[in-house]
């Protein structure tokens, strides 16, 4: 069977887990990079060796003649600002990821589908310029492959809240909710205190002074864009869920925290049982687990989320407490990964 072959643009936290599930699971032929950073030893190095997910002990990484090489297979990295100037099409490039959180990125994706490039994925939710939002379990059923060819894969926190959700509502209605999610911090956040105009991005600018302050020293809340996230995927939860964040002085792996009021009283064993039937049908979407964990536990796990059986409480048959966990990076990237042979028709 042919393998699909994909092409990364920005190689960035979700390029490289994107690159290094692959050297796990093998399943597509990565044949091009794109990223602004032309050093591409400075890339193969982040590739090796990272803080985060240690080091690639099972990967030969090499550079020769602008080709990263891992394991003696070659992937042609250019260095470009702008997605539509890559030859992708040339290399015979299946489907794009676009990594880059560039939203000229998202208007120039028109073209490469004029050049040939069957479908590309959008790791971020951008207001204007996708054909669909998908997600696996919650709207997979109205994708359609004959007109939707620009998809976004939406944010990580949609990915872990978006399928409970849906699950929950499905079967008990949810008549209002509130969900605060515990974000670690990003690289466009300040180390030290410092003016918003400080960030590292100067694409990221706010209004809420907070905003700049040590994102390693302290719990900032600020707003967040989950909720527009998730109407792309269930239209009208706006009106019923109020969502909020904090960002937390810790490198990696979210949690979500909230309430749904439902609509009709049920018991525990009754949401269990609806969980576990949504497992069987959507594996390693949501997961369960009852252990005394904590938040670091919790790297590398390959789900949309985990929900915290320990934590799962129903107050007077009708209002349910839930406790999410999710890998920011490595389990959004595999919803991404699995993503990719969903929504691609060879």
């Amino acid at each position: 069977m042919k393998k699909i072959k994909v092409g990364i643009n920005g190689f960035g936290r979700i390029g490289r887990a994107l690159t290094r599930m692959n050297l796990k699971h093998q399943q597509y032929e990565l044949v091009a990079i794109n990223d602004i950073d032309p050093d591409i030893n400075n890339l193969a190095y982040l590739l090796k060796y990272d803080t985060t997910y240690g080091k690639l002990d099972n990967a030969k990484i090499e550079v020769e003649n602008g080709f990263l090489i891992i394991n003696s297979k070659k992937m042609k990295v250019f260095s470009e600002k702008t997605i539509s100037k890559i030859p992708w099409h040339e290399m015979g490039v299946d489907i794009i990821v676009d990594a880059s959180g560039v939203f000229q990125n998202v208007l120039d994706s028109i073209i490469l589908l004029e050049q040939g490039i069957k479908k590309v994925i959008i790791t971020h939710s951008p207001n204007r310029g996708v054909d669909f939002t998908y997600m696996d379990g919650v709207n997979e059923r109205d994708y359609d492959p004959t007109a939707h060819h620009i998809i976004s894969s939406s944010i990580c926190d949609a990915n872990a809240v978006a399928p409970f959700y849906k699950m929950i509502d499905d079967s008990f209605g949810i008549e209002l909710g509130e969900v605060t999610t515990l974000h670690p911090w990003l690289s466009y956040q300040n180390l030290l205190d410092g003016t918003i105009q400080s960030v590292a991005s100067p694409g990221h600018l706010w209004s809420d002074y907070a905003l700049g302050r040590s994102s390693i020293g302290t719990l900032i809340p600020k707003a967040t864009t989950l909720g527009r996230a998730m109407e792309n995927v269930i239209p009208g939860i706006t009106q019923k869920i109020h969502s909020s964040s904090f960002r937390i002085p810790t490198s990696i792996v979210s949690a979500a925290e909230g309430v749904f009021l439902l609509k009709n009283k049920t018991s525990l064993k009754e949401i269990s049982q609806c969980i576990e039937k949504y497992r069987s049908r959507y594996p390693n979407v949501l997961v369960t687990d009852d252990r005394s964990l904590v938040s670091i536990d919790y790297l590398g796990a390959e789900y949309g989320a985990t929900i915290d059986m320990r934590w799962l409480y129903l107050n007077n048959d009708i209002m349910l407490k839930f406790v999410l966990w999710y890998d920011n990076e490595w389990g959004y990237a595999s919803r991404i990964y699995k993503m990719i042979y969903k929504i691609l028709e060879l």
